[in-house]
C-alpha cells in the first residue's frame, strides 16, 4: 500500500506541474480583468513547439526557448483581440482554443514530426530523495517541477510585494480609476496576457516534452479550462492555485493507477477531475467572491 501510495504521488505531482505553470499564467491574466479562455490553445502551442524543436534536434533550453515564445505569441493574438480592439474576451479566447491546436495539428501533419523526445534526467536532492512515500515525489524529478517551484513563488512575490502586482490588482478591480493614478489598463493586460501565454506555453512543454515524451492532436485534454478553474476554486490566489493543480494532478494519477488496485470502471475515472471541479465550484460559488471586479466586464 505504501508503494502504492509513492506511485501516485509521484505520478501526480508531475501531472500537476503543466496544470500548475498554465494556472499561475491564468491568474496573472485574471488578476488584470483578463478572463482567458484561450489558454488551451496557449499550451497546445507550447506543447508543439518545444515538442518541434526537440524532435528536430535542439537542446532542451532551445526548445523551452520556443514553448515560451509560441505561447507568448498567442497571448500577443489575444491581447490584440481582446484588449486593444476592446473584443469580447471569451469569443477571443474561444477562437484561440480552435484555431492553435487545428494549425499546430495541420504543421504536424504537413511536416512529417514523430517519434519520441529525449527522456529527460531526474534530479534527485541528496538525502530529502529517500524520504519514505514522499521522497520520489517532492525531490526527484525533472527541471520542470524545480522551475515550476521556482516560477509559483516568483509570481507570489511578483502579485504579493511588487508594483507590478499593485497595477495588475488595480486595473482588475477597477480600470478607470487604476487610469487616474496613472496607470495604462491596456498595456498592464497586454503584459499579463503575454506573461500567461509564456507561462502557458512552458506548462505544454513540461506536458509533451516533460512528461509524455511526444506530441499528439488532443494532448491538452482540457487541462486549460481544467487551469481556469483551479484560479477561480483557488479565490485568485497563488496558493490556492498550487493547491488545486496538486488535487487534480493526483486525481489524474488516481485514473491511471487505481484500476491496478480494485476493479473501477474506467468512465467514472475519467470523468472524476470533472466531477471534482464542478462540486468544487458548486461549493465555492457559497463564498464571499474575491473575483477582480473587472473580470470580464
Amino acid at each position: 500500500m505504501m508503494d502504492f501510495a509513492s506511485i501516485v504521488l509521484e505520478s501526480g505531482v508531475r501531472f500537476m506541474v503543466p496544470l500548475l505553470l498554465a494556472s499561475l499564467g491564468e491568474l496573472i491574466s485574471e488578476r488584470s480583468g483578463v478572463i482567458n479562455v484561450g489558454l488551451e490553445g496557449m499550451m497546445a502551442g507550447g506543447a508543439f513547439a518545444a515538442f518541434a524543436a526537440a524532435v528536430t534536434g535542439a537542446s532542451l533550453p532551445v526548445a523551452l526557448l520556443m514553448a515560451i515564445l509560441f505561447g507568448a505569441a498567442v497571448g500577443g493574438l489575444m491581447a490584440i483581440g481582446a484588449v486593444v480592439m476592446k473584443g469580447n474576451q471569451i469569443l477571443v479566447g474561444f477562437s484561440l482554443f480552435i484555431l492553435v491546436p487545428g494549425f499546430a495539428n495541420f504543421v504536424l501533419e504537413q511536416l512529417q514530426l514523430s517519434g519520441s523526445t529525449p527522456a529527460l534526467t531526474d534530479i534527485a536532492i541528496p538525502g530529502l530523495s529517500q524520504i519514505l512515500v514522499i521522497g520520489h515525489a517532492l525531490f526527484r524529478q525533472n527541471i520542470f517541477y524545480y522551475a515550476s517551484i521556482v516560477l509559483t513563488f516568483s509570481v507570489w512575490v511578483v502579485l504579493v510585494h511588487t508594483r507590478m502586482g499593485l497595477a495588475l490588482s488595480a486595473v482588475g478591480h477597477d480600470a478607470q480609476k487604476a487610469q487616474t493614478k496613472g496607470l495604462s489598463p491596456t498595456r498592464v493586460q497586454i503584459w499579463a496576457l503575454l506573461a500567461c501565454g509564456a507561462l502557458a506555453g512552458l506548462g505544454g512543454a513540461a506536458l509533451s516534452i516533460g512528461s509524455v515524451g511526444s506530441y499528439t492532436p488532443n494532448i491538452i485534454g482540457g487541462r486549460g479550462f481544467i487551469a481556469i478553474a483551479i484560479v477561480i476554486l483557488g479565490r485568485w490566489t497563488v496558493l490556492g492555485a498550487a493547491g488545486g493543480a496538486l488535487l487534480m494532478g493526483l486525481l489524474d494519477s488516481l485514473k491511471l493507477n487505481l484500476p491496478q488496485l480494485v476493479n473501477v470502471p474506467i468512465q467514472f475515472l475519467s470523468a472524476l477531475p470533472w466531477l471534482v471541479v464542478i462540486l468544487m465550484l458548486v461549493f465555492s460559488s457559497r463564498m464571499r467572491s474575491q473575483a477582480p471586479r473587472s473580470l470580464a466586464g
